[in-house]
């Protein structure tokens, strides 16, 4: 029997134009990165890596928040940020993931 493990997502459900925050348990440093993959292409994206959004995602923003937490904010939600967004720490270890929806009109 072969075991693999499968990581858990939250499951956000947003819809269109709406803001969506994703929190992640590190501190912000430029080192941490956030991954996109919208499962249509076999690729991961980069939204966030070297302390430096993606060009291409105007609509997305770091912040800091508590207590070695922070957030990646995606504005203006559209259906094309639906995906899995993981948070790593500067370690590269997978902080937390989520499966995010965008559904719906405005």
């Amino acid at each position: 029997m072969w075991y693999v493990e499968c990581p858990n997502y939250v499951r956000l459900d947003v819809i269109v134009g709406r803001s969506v925050e994703l929190l992640c348990n590190t501190s912000l440093t430029s080192d941490i990165m956030w991954s996109y993959d919208n499962d249509d292409d076999g690729y991961v994206d980069y939204v966030y890596r070297n302390g430096r959004i993606d060009t291409n995602s105007p609509r997305l923003f770091i912040k800091p928040t508590r207590d070695n937490f922070h957030c990646l904010l995606i504005f203006d939600a559209q259906t094309k940020d639906t995906g899995v967004y993981d948070c790593y720490d500067g370690k590269g270890m997978r902080k937390i993931g989520y499966r995010l929806i965008v559904s719906g009109m405005r």
